[in-house]
């Protein structure tokens, strides 16, 4: 499928976008963060993005309007044989993706190459003179390691390591050139550039539209109700959910009857859907999911090893919900523990917090109105982009200099 957003483009050149799966609003973190780079980008820059899809009667709807941007839908193939038993890289490589890539490559329009996740990466040639700008939206190595030493003692820990040090050697060894690599935090931009010294890395926060995610009418209680949202098929969320639904929910539960624990995300794992039940409620993807902010009394997101992009989380804060969270959800972020959010990373604390946030509509509103501001005036994603320009422009539209004056004849 070809998506044309706008009438020919003039002969300038072009970026060219590789996306790591359909930019949308309804899936998860990252794909929101791709729509709102390109609705960023084409607003400025013509835009070429070539979008994996599963099959070819898998349609991708096009959600950035009135900008530059073209978007080719390829479906996969599946690696060649020999390169899906001899490969040391923890990622994968399509036979259709990658003709698509060097088809678009060959035929030189563009000025540069925007690779969303290191899981791009093998599609761009390693012979390319084109500047490539590789987007870290969530460290996975980082991630894959925390979970390790956080002891998970699921089937799959030998796989879970397995996965890690492929990870380790592709990030030691196999390290891609490129003209800059953008990071969600400035923890992450120091980590990259110990890493990889001398590698450019530039910060680009994730945020939420705070027009899109308006403030809940008031914090007045009718049920007590405890929310956490995301991808419950992504590892850090279903840790997330099975603590918050085993270790601190019941002790809630009985202090407040009442209470709801709603789970709501796409993917729910067989380790979430079983927590069903005694007033937890595991919702699938939803069509809606500001009913469920609105109705909420506290967002409530126990991250025990990484916490993705935090797209879920800023939305609650935009939509001034208070937060509880722990100190992997709010590392990177700008707020401040206790002024902005409130920080428990043992379940004995967490309950506590909830149980003074649930007796007080005062505390309430004061941390949902705090947790509001800081989502207006730091992760509003009209803020958060604003070092691509800078990043770009000399690299797509040059400002080009005067033309020296040709002296006149007398």
């Amino acid at each position: 499928m070809h998506t044309d957003t706008q009438g020919s483009e003039s002969m300038a050149k072009r970026l060219l976008f590789l996306a790591s799966g359909p930019p949308s609003t309804r899936q998860g973190g990252g794909a929101v963060r791709m729509l709102h780079l390109l609705r960023f980008l084409g607003s400025r820059f013509p835009v070429d993005v070539i979008v994996p899809v599963k099959d070819a009667a898998e349609e991708v709807s096009h959600p950035v309007q009135d900008v530059s941007v073209n978007v080719t839908t390829v479906p996969l193939q599946g690696p060649r044989l020999l390169d899906r038993f001899c490969r040391i890289s923890p990622y994968s490589k399509d036979r259709a993706l990658t003709s698509a890539v060097q088809e678009r490559l060959a035929s030189g329009a563009y000025a540069a190459i925007h690779v969303d996740t290191l899981s791009m990466m093998p599609y761009v040639p390693e012979d390319t003179v084109l500047p490539v700008v590789l987007d870290l939206r969530s460290p996975s190595l980082v991630s894959e390691f925390r979970r390790l030493r956080g002891g998970q003692r699921s089937a799959g820990r030998s796989n879970q390591l397995i996965r890690a040090l492929m990870f380790r050697l592709f990030d030691r060894w196999c390290w891609p050139t490129t003209h800059c690599v953008t990071v969600a935090s400035e923890e992450d931009r120091i980590r990259c550039e110990r890493a990889h010294p001398g590698q450019r890395v530039l910060v680009v926060p994730s945020g939420v539209d705070c027009r899109t995610f308006r403030p809940k009418p008031d914090q007045v209680m009718r049920t007590p109700l405890l929310l956490f949202t995301g991808d419950m098929g992504a590892e850090h969320n279903i840790e997330a959910a099975v603590c918050l639904a085993t270790e601190v929910f019941p002790a809630i539960r009985r202090e407040f009857p009442k209470s709801e624990l709603r789970l709501v995300g796409r993917h729910p794992d067989a380790r979430v859907a079983r927590l069903a039940g005694q007033g937890i409620v595991v919702t699938g993807s939803v069509a809606d999911l500001h009913l469920h902010l609105r109705e909420a009394s506290i967002y409530v997101a126990p991250y025990v090893n990484g916490a993705g992009t935090r797209a879920r989380l800023l939305e609650a804060m935009a939509t001034g919900l208070p937060i509880i969270t722990t100190s992997q959800g709010i590392e990177g972020m700008k707020v401040q523990p206790g002024r902005d959010v409130l920080v428990a990373d043992q379940p004995g604390d967490m309950i506590e917090s909830i149980q003074t946030l649930l007796a007080s509509q005062p505390d309430r509103e004061r941390f949902g109105q705090a947790a509001r501001h800081m989502a207006e005036i730091w992760y509003d994603w009209s803020r958060c982009l604003w070092p691509l320009e800078s990043l770009y422009q000399p690299l797509i539209a040059p400002r080009q200099s005067p033309p020296e004056s040709t002296p006149m004849a007398c």
